[in-house]
């Protein structure tokens, strides 16, 4: 039975769309940091993180500072010395805001969309639980935090390393690595529709396996006697389940992520030729309105000199379009779903891939 890859045709409009913002601008090149104390120490802290593209990193450390070096600017940020040169025009910059233990890092300015060149690191109290969203892409990396991380991506890669608290996983496009540094005592529920799925975890781990893909294998280094597992096939027309996929349906898998991304790539191009059009657009549209202004107001000091003549109406500039909505990541079923214990049964753990392969391991 032939193995059919499954065409995403929905990808390149969703990256397509965030041209319709107007993403045309690189981030600063100078960029800021800033930092907020916590105003609890030593209580739950949450940092939540929204941003629509950007490249993200993130490390625990002690103390109670989050800590952001972005290569945008800080909204309202002065200039560092008397004599520096101030941006009057309208720019993307990010704001970094405390209240009641909840750290948020946002993106500000007429069009965020603008800022997806941007970079950030960040360092948080290891302690500290993340609530990350990027909205179209950028990868992700988490080192050594031992709260609990929910992530929600549309298309990058996203590392966790040296974690220990719940995590859960939701990405687009993207392959997923998460190293566990002590045996997760909380849900650990990973989804990428295309992208490999590599979950480290210890020895002594104890859980409940489900793993899922429709196109790829399903691997492990743990040993029989500690894994006990068995295969349930979910047939449909077109699709092979058979557990332990051949070479040729792995290579099948890897082809059809690999066509994802270069679709990703080609609509991404095609969105910031889109975007420096309508900046080109925009621009042209500014002449045009600074000399209706003109115009007008030339047609004002006529009007004050001459007080009976009738002024000329202006016309009213066009309404900003609305934020383009982002696309909802599906939930995966069906395919080759392989379910166990991990010594003897314990915590969730949940891994799932479209076209990815999965490969639960020992941390080492």
């Amino acid at each position: 039975m032939k193995t059919h890859i499954p065409v995403l045709r929905f990808i390149p409009a969703a990256i397509l769309a965030f041209a319709l913002t107007g993403a045309t601008l690189r981030a600063d090149d100078e960029g800021s940091t800033a930092s907020v104390k916590l105003s609890a120490p030593g209580k739950p802290a949450t940092l939540r993180l929204d941003v629509p593209w950007a490249d993200i990193r993130i490390t625990g450390t002690d103390g109670d500072t989050v800590t952001v070096a972005s290569t945008l600017s800080q909204k309202n940020n002065k200039p560092a010395k008397a004599g520096s040169l101030r941006r009057l025009d309208d720019e993307v910059t990010f704001e970094l805001t405390e209240h009641d233990n909840i750290v948020s890092l946002n993106l500000a300015g007429e069009s965020p969309w603008a800022g997806h060149d941007a970079e950030f690191k960040i360092s948080v109290p290891r302690s500290m639980a993340l609530e990350l969203k990027t909205d179209m892409g950028g990868d992700l990396s988490v080192k050594d935090i031992d709260g609990d991380i929910v992530v929600e991506s549309m298309n990058g890669d996203v590392v966790l390393d040296g974690i220990s608290g719940s995590t859960v996983v939701k990405t687009m496009n993207g392959e997923v690595r998460a190293t566990y540094t002590k045996a997760p005592q909380k849900l650990v529920n990973i989804t990428s529709m295309n992208g490999e799925i590599n979950l480290h975890v210890p020895a002594d781990t104890k859980a409940n396996v489900r793993m899922n893909t429709h196109n790829g294998s399903i691997l492990t280094d743990f040993s029989e006697d500690v894994l006990k597992t068995k295969t349930e096939s979910s047939r449909h027309a077109g699709y092979s389940y058979a557990y332990g996929a051949s070479e040729a349906g792995r290579e099948a898998a890897r082809a059809a992520m690999e066509a994802s991304r270069d679709a990703i790539r080609a609509a991404t191009d095609a969105a910031r030729e889109a975007a420096r059009e309508m900046k080109r657009e925009a621009e042209r549209a500014q002449k045009e309105a600074d000399k209706d202004e003109a115009q007008a107001d030339k047609e004002a000091a006529e009007a004050a000199a001459n007080p009976t003549a009738p002024r000329a109406p202006t016309t009213p500039m066009a309404p900003r379009p609305p934020r383009a909505p982002r696309p909802p990541i599906a939930t995966i079923t069906g395919g080759k779903v392989v379910t166990g214990t991990l010594n003897g049964g314990g915590v969730d753990i949940k891994l799932s891939s479209m076209n990815g392969e999965i490969t639960l391991r020992q941390s080492k």
